[in-house]
């Protein structure tokens, strides 16, 4: 009786991610990472199918890829989402895929964007402030209105569990591309994401060449450090509103400790994402570590002198008495906009810190020693 529950579960599980019967046949392009994304090549279109990351059994969004210039009016294709290539005219919610969609080559097809409070990049301010791209407000809560106004061709946005359709921007029949990259579960598995925005801006030859080379760079630095002999003890983050937010040895951001050569103490977490721990674990598993790295967001950078001052038990840890604190300030350093989609940059960083025998001369691009 269990191994038949347990049949038509896998069943139902696989039928997620499978054309229906009355849909053309169609070639699934294989991708070695990702998990909550295929894709699928037609005699002129493709189709890209997204699994809802917070329940695996159904599907988040189905989308049609194609030209343009193709009549085909996809009858047989029930409930998906069609994108028509060339975009000219896409509004960005976050500044992550809008500095994606620039290395792409398509800085001119983002016409308008969200939350540019939190955008770094000069040239996409540059071209906010003499209006060649549209500044929407907040992605929050968005100004439909405005959104209407400019017809943009589609809108790039990260879902949440609870977003469901949009509310009234889902009405709007503005195709919504519900960028899920960051439910992943690896650096590469994120970082493969890549190919679905490159078919969405008929680029995927460059977003192939792109993952081709950050994955040979993050494999080739993973072995540098498979087999070093000491592997030094990483603490990570740091108190928020009273709680430590540890991330599980299973998130993308565990992975990246792990792989960097890291003893990580926090091995024992549960789940794919932070947890949150109180003052007293957190110093009795890692109060000995050799490393401690932060990224916080603030006006003003770290002093060893502010950061203490936060809370002055920071000065019990060994990292701290020996003065190996590195912080990234993702106020000023584009962490977040660059590191998703090129893990290998960031991988390199890590392996400085914890190995930097390893890299004699090479500068960390994201962090520094804390002062």
């Amino acid at each position: 009786m269990k191994n038949a529950l347990l049949f038509s579960l896998i069943i139902l599980f696989s039928s997620c991610f499978h054309t229906k019967t009355e849909e053309p046949a169609l070639e699934e392009i294989p991708l070695k990472y990702a998990s909550h994304i295929k894709i699928f090549k037609g005699k002129d279109f493709y189709t890209v199918k997204i699994r809802n990351p917070w329940d695996t059994l159904k599907i988040l969004h189905s989308y049609i890829i194609t030209d343009k210039n193709n009549e085909n009016r996809f009858e047989n294709f029930k409930n998906f989402t069609i994108i028509k290539t060339p975009i000219e005219n896409a509004l960005i919610f976050t500044s992550l895929h809008a500095s994606l969609v620039k290395n792409l080559g398509c800085k001119k097809s983002i016409s308008s964007l969200c939350d540019v409070q939190y955008v770094l990049d000069k040239e996409l301010l540059s071209d906010v402030k003499n209006g060649k791209i549209k500044d929407l407000g907040s992605s929050m809560t968005p100004d439909v209105e405005k959104i209407i106004l400019q017809n943009p061709e589609i809108i790039m946005l990260s879902p949440y569990q609870t977003s469901g359709n949009f509310g009234t921007l889902g009405k709007t029949k503005i195709p919504l591309i519900e960028c899920a990259d960051y439910m992943e579960n690896s650096p590469l598995a994120q970082a493969e994401w890549i190919k679905f925005y490159g078919l969405i801006f008929n680029k995927l030859n460059t977003a192939d060449s792109i993952f081709s080379e950050v994955e040979k760079n993050y494999l080739s630095l993973k072995e540098l450090v498979k087999n070093t002999k000491q592997k030094p003890k990483l603490l990570p983050n740091s108190l928020i509103g009273g709680l430590w937010y540890i991330p599980s040895e299973k998130s993308t951001a565990g992975r990246f400790y792990t792989d960097a050569g890291f003893d990580y103490p926090f091995n024992y977490l549960d789940g794919f994402g932070t947890v949150p721990l109180n003052f007293e674990t957190v110093f009795e598993k890692a109060h000995d570590a050799d490393i401690w790295i932060v990224k916080y967001n603030r006006e003003e950078d770290y002093s060893a002198t502010t950061f203490s001052a936060e809370n002055a038990n920071y000065q019990k840890f060994k990292a701290f008495k020996n003065k190996n604190v590195f912080v990234c300030n993702t106020a000023e350093i584009p962490y977040y906009d660059q590191t998703p989609f090129f893990p290998d940059l960031l991988l390199k960083d890590l392996i400085k810190i914890s190995h930097p025998e390893l890299f004699e001369g090479y500068n960390l691009m994201y962090f520094k020693k804390l002062e």
